[in-house]
């Protein structure tokens, strides 16, 4: 800084400064502290640091290194150098803060204009974004320009839903989602990673309580009544430490999210993060999808088993007709909505059927998630999985409606791990908290270590029970085996038992018992037609399985002085 520059003035500036960083740069965890390098570490811990008690000239005389935290253990906190120059750490925050702002405000006022925008403006805005942020998530950003530039069927159907959506809605989508989640969030999650020697999630499943009005056939959360459930402080703690690590975006489920009493509030008060909510649509009135239109920044997947016969028999007689209503409710509302679908051995012939998935466009769902029948929970039975080959015929059928354009998307878990570099699940890509506060793998795999009412989420992240996890994913060189229950039920096998898992309902151990036998036999089978289709069909040249993305030393070792080798969930 020029000696020109007059004391008061640099004294008003450095205060400001500071209240700007403290305010905008030090609030997203990135703690700057003062200390002499010869100091002794709690001296260090204690020493403090408030610039508006000193004068300027001592403020940049004294020889001081400013630092950066990079980890915390045992309440001691570790830092690494960053600059010798206060104003020059000062100035990055500041252009940090300024390039979120700045993005942020850019989001609100894209989301006003992308809803009669055309797709080239589109792919103009994905192209932007994209070089704001980093892998994988970058090459996803540009695939999606790219296909915007093309008019690829997936993003005019985007273009179309916004068009039907509220301007709130188009509006949190753009900020929450494509911003907060995807641009900055993944820049702070890989900041975080290298922080705290983790790699951190992209989304969080939380369920705040097994409780459902409804009693559906095989439903795996069980039938507690209200003996389980978070509290909303506990709720509003897990998506608080989330937003920390970077983590905007959150899928609740349950039992009946609507149940639980303090849904809208946490959507109130997390208004920067996005939602998606499965559920069963039977509680979602007029009154209620009116206010979740206020508010924008939540997304609703509708549960349907087929056309009415199959719905009722599943989920209850009526149950088609309120899906309906609520489907209804949230169009009037301009809310963004979609469905889940699960698909078992009875309702198979059903989803082969363009009839219901015209039903589905008719009714103006956006997007569509497909579920494959899972064997656990309370009590456990293969009746209704589907046949390897059943699962076979739906990959073609869902992988045509992915790509056809009816949807914004459609996603088959059990079928299209090839996008995404195998299982999303033991924090891979997300984790589970379930309605006792356990932290398991997936909502399927109901074993669990650690709960969020003993640790953070941090630790539960870093605990040896999902390092041990993240090391081994994919499970398989096959992307189309990405399940550790049904594609590779040793895996879940050997974790429950090197780790002492908890079973989270009666009944789950026996997936890994009385069920073993069966479910090795089914997995063997899936593998010829897995190997068909990875294969034969040119999969295994488009998509390679990659290993060692999701465990931090080997991720430092293979791609951190290279980033595009990450971009490995959107391959052409």
């Amino acid at each position: 800084m020029p000696d020109a520059i007059p004391h008061l003035t640099l004294d008003l500036i450095t205060k400001r400064l500071h209240k700007f960083v403290a305010m905008n740069y030090i609030s997203k965890s990135v703690s700057l502290r003062k200390t002499p390098v010869d100091s002794d570490r709690e001296a260090f811990q204690k020493r403090s640091f408030d610039m508006s008690q000193r004068q300027p000239e001592t403020l940049f005389a004294r020889k001081f290194i400013y630092m950066k935290r990079i980890r915390s253990i045992d309440g001691l906190i570790f830092y690494r150098p960053v600059s010798k120059n206060l104003l020059g750490v000062l100035l990055v925050g500041i252009v940090e803060s300024m390039k979120t702002s700045m993005l942020r405000q850019a989001g609100k006022y894209v989301g006003s204009l992308v809803r009669n925008s055309s797709t080239e403006n589109i792919g103009k805005l994905f192209g932007t974004v994209a070089t704001l942020t980093k892998e994988p998530t970058k090459s996803g950003l540009k695939k999606l320009a790219k296909m915007a530039e093309e008019e690829h069927p997936m993003i005019v159907s985007w273009q179309n839903v916004f068009k039907r959506s509220s301007p709130k809605a188009v509006e949190k989508a753009m900020t929450n989602l494509v911003v907060n989640e995807f641009a900055l969030g993944e820049k702070i999650r890989q900041e975080k990673m290298l922080e705290h020697e983790v790699v951190i999630p992209k989304l969080v499943v939380i369920s705040p309580t097994y409780a459902c009005n409804l009693n559906c056939v095989g439903c795996y959360a069980g039938l507690y009544g209200r003996k389980y459930q978070l509290s909303k402080e506990e709720v509003s703690s897990i998506i608080r430490q989330s937003n920390e690590l970077g983590i905007y975006f959150f899928i609740i489920t349950g039992g009946e999210p609507f149940v639980w009493p303090h849904l809208l509030e946490i959507f109130e008060e997390f208004n920067d993060s996005y939602f998606q909510v499965y559920t069963n649509g039977t509680l979602i009135t007029k009154e209620v999808a009116k206010k979740l239109g206020e508010l924008g920044n939540a997304t609703f997947a509708v549960s349907v088993e087929g056309f009415e016969g199959e719905t009722d028999w599943r989920r209850g007689r009526g149950v088609f007709l309120k899906i309906k209503e609520a489907w209804e409710n949230l169009r009037e509302a301009g809310v963004i909505y979609g469905t889940s679908v699960t698909a078992t051995r009875l309702n198979h012939e059903v989803m082969m059927k363009d009839e219901f998935w015209q039903f589905l466009k008719d009714e103006g769902v956006a997007y569509a998630w497909v579920f494959q029948f899972m064997p656990v929970g309370m009590n456990p039975s293969m009746d209704l999985v589907p046949t390897p080959e059943q699962r076979y015929e739906r990959f073609f059928k869902t992988e045509q409606e992915r790509l056809g354009g009816d949807f914004a998307f459609v996603a088959d878990f059990w079928n299209h791990g090839f996008l995404t570099n195998g299982c999303l699940a033991a924090g891979a890509k997300y984790i589970h908290v379930n309605a006792k506060g356990y932290v398991e793998p997936c909502v399927f795999q109901q074993f669990a270590v650690d709960s969020i009412r003993e640790k953070s989420l941090l630790e539960i992240l870093k605990s040896p029970f999902f390092t041990a996890y993240k090391r081994m994913v994919p499970y398989s060189n096959n992307l189309f085996r990405p399940c550790p229950i049904i594609d590779n039920p040793k895996v879940l096998r050997a974790m429950v038992n090197k780790f002492n898992a908890i079973p989270q309902h009666d009944g789950s151990e026996n997936v890994v018992t009385e069920l073993a036998g069966q479910l090795d036999e089914l997995a063997a089978d899936w593998k010829e037609y897995a190997d068909k289709l990875y294969y034969e069909e040119g999969f295994a040249e488009t998509h390679p399985a990659h290993r060692g993305v999701y465990d931090f030393d080997v991720r430092m070792r293979k791609y951190a002085n290279n980033e595009e080798k990450l971009a490995i969930d959107k391959k052409p």
